[in-house]
């Protein structure tokens, strides 16, 4: 099923507003009630980092990459901004190195 037309407005203006700002995460989710631990102080640096760097990222990654890590209900800052340090780094990977989508896979035959 299709959705309306101002549905998907509605929903293009979210994943938009998502990529433009940091996430912010309830850390206790993830690194318990003591904010005194290493997880804590670890969570505020990525997210001071993350705060930091967040322009520098393509929009379809900050979105990409705050979707796949809050599908855990431990959504966390390190999550994020290595997820998009890996992205950063395999599009400066040579094209020899990169691996190859199923469709243009090597080893697939040729159709004639």
């Amino acid at each position: 099923m299709f959705l309306p037309l101002p549905g998907i407005v509605v929903a293009m203006t979210f994943i938009i507003d998502a990529a433009e700002q940091v996430p912010k995460f309830d850390l206790k989710a993830v690194c318990g009630s003591d904010s005194t631990n290493a997880c804590f102080r670890g969570e505020t640096q990525a997210r001071d980092a993350l705060a930091q760097q967040w322009a520098q990222f393509p929009a379809a990654d900050r979105a990409r990459c705050v979707q796949l890590t809050t599908m855990s209900k431990m959504p966390s800052y390190v999550q994020v901004i290595t997820c998009l340090e890996m992205a950063q780094n395999a599009r400066q990977l040579p094209p020899e190195e990169q691996t190859p989508s199923s469709s243009q896979s090597k080893d697939k035959p040729k159709r004639r």
